[in-house]
């Protein structure tokens, strides 16, 4: 009896154990068939906006800061010591070539050409008289050389006192050097009228600088003086610049030299509109700041919108790559080994790619290491740390 009770007991036992392993098989089975159905960590693909690369041309230059301003800009002063009678333009106003603009005093010069017109006038009156007086001894000179001569042969006959015959060529002698002297004070009055005529002709022109005009069609842009004001050689009175063209000039440094030269292109923006132009002069030498003025000259369209005085930020071109890949700058992403890669797609799954920086600007790059046609990523919802090769990427729209 006893024996059949442990029988039992040890069968009980064994049937609880069998129950306890099938119902655990039974659970891990479950989970296992769980866990398999679960969505597995990482291969959901993460979304990413790409670019296609493309082949192209890139332009690289460096950025200068670049004022405008006139081609041309007279500082406008008198030539001589005078005081300002008249002031016949103001500021902003818009002159014309030759346009009278400031008249000085000019009585004492008038009155100096006066008393010279009075002075080559009484000259030539003086020359005048002098001349009937030449004509007039010409004529006794001659008589008086024939007289000497006739008394001479008859001296020498012995028909007259040789006495008589010195007396007529004393005579004639005396007339000749009237003669001589009377041509020689013509001489002198016709110097003495040519001097006067200088003279007449320097005050005239003297007196033309007291009438100030426009260099050239322009616009004033100062008045530094007013009408009573004593305008001298040296002193600005007005500043009248030539708006009709512009420039941008500009200064470079001393290490940008051995790339910048005349004859590259400038771009420059204005109103939002891209422009071109040369530059189109560079100064022999630099200044105390080291730096070297670059002057870009514009005409036409592209003064439109332009101030004088206004800052243009300027792109100097220095180099130009031609059929390199190029590809959103935002595509670049840099190692901690100090060298920049991309992602590159291919089949939907990302690619690391290290690549070489051939030229670059604000928002473009020209690269090796990518082929024409493949899609790279630009950037992505969750950041660069979460990419990685091998995983999945989906393009967005």
């Amino acid at each position: 009896m006893k024996t059949v009770i442990k029988i039992s007991r040890f069968l009980l036992v064994l049937l609880i154990v069998a129950a306890l392993f099938l119902s655990a098989a039974f659970l891990v089975n479950r989970k296992k068939i769980q866990l398999a159905q679960a969505p597995k960590y990482g291969v959901r693909p993460i979304p990413v906006r790409a670019t296609t690369a493309k082949l192209g041309n890139l332009s690289t230059g460096i950025d200068y800061l670049a004022v405008v301003e006139p081609v041309r800009t007279a500082n406008i002063s008198a030539r001589l010591t005078a005081t300002i009678d008249e002031l016949l333009c103001d500021e902003g106003e818009v002159v014309k070539a030759g346009q009278v603009l400031i008249v000085l005093d000019s009585r004492e010069i008038e009155n100096n050409i006066a008393a010279t017109e009075a002075n080559i006038a009484q000259a030539q009156s003086d020359l005048a008289a002098n001349q009937a007086t030449v004509a007039s001894l010409e004529n006794s000179v001659a008589y008086w050389n024939r007289e000497a001569g006739r008394d001479k042969t008859l001296a020498d006959k012995g028909d007259i006192a040789g006495s008589q015959a010195e007396a007529t060529a004393d005579k004639a002698s005396e007339f000749k050097g009237r003669f001589e002297a009377a041509k020689h004070r013509s001489v002198a009055l016709e110097h003495l009228i040519d001097s006067a005529r200088n003279k007449k002709a320097q005050l005239e022109t003297t007196l033309s600088y007291c009438t100030i005009r426009s260099p050239y069609n322009g616009l004033v842009t100062q008045r530094l003086v007013d009408p009573g004001d004593l305008a001298s050689p040296g002193t600005r009175l007005l500043v009248v610049e030539d708006r009709s063209r512009l420039k941008l000039a500009q200064d470079i440094p001393q290490q940008d030299l051995s790339r910048v030269h005349e004859g590259l292109d400038v771009q420059f923006t204005v109103n939002r509109i891209s422009r071109t132009a040369k530059l189109s002069h560079m100064f022999p030498s630099l200044d105390t700041a080291r730096m070297l003025r670059a002057e870009i000259f514009l005409s036409g369209d592209q003064i439109a919108g332009l101030s004088v005085g206004q800052y243009i930020k300027t792109l100097v071109t220095v180099d130009q790559i031609r059929n390199s890949v190029l590809l959103p700058a935002s595509c670049l992403v840099e190692c901690p080994q100090h060298f920049q890669h991309v992602f590159v797609i291919e089949d939907g799954v990302l690619t690391h790619r290290k690549v070489k920086i051939l030229a670059s600007t604000e928002d473009t790059v020209a690269v090796e290491g990518v082929e024409p046609g493949e899609q790279v990523v630009t950037n992505t919802f969750l950041g660069w740390a979460t990419l990685s090769a091998g995983k999945k990427a989906e393009v967005l729209k």
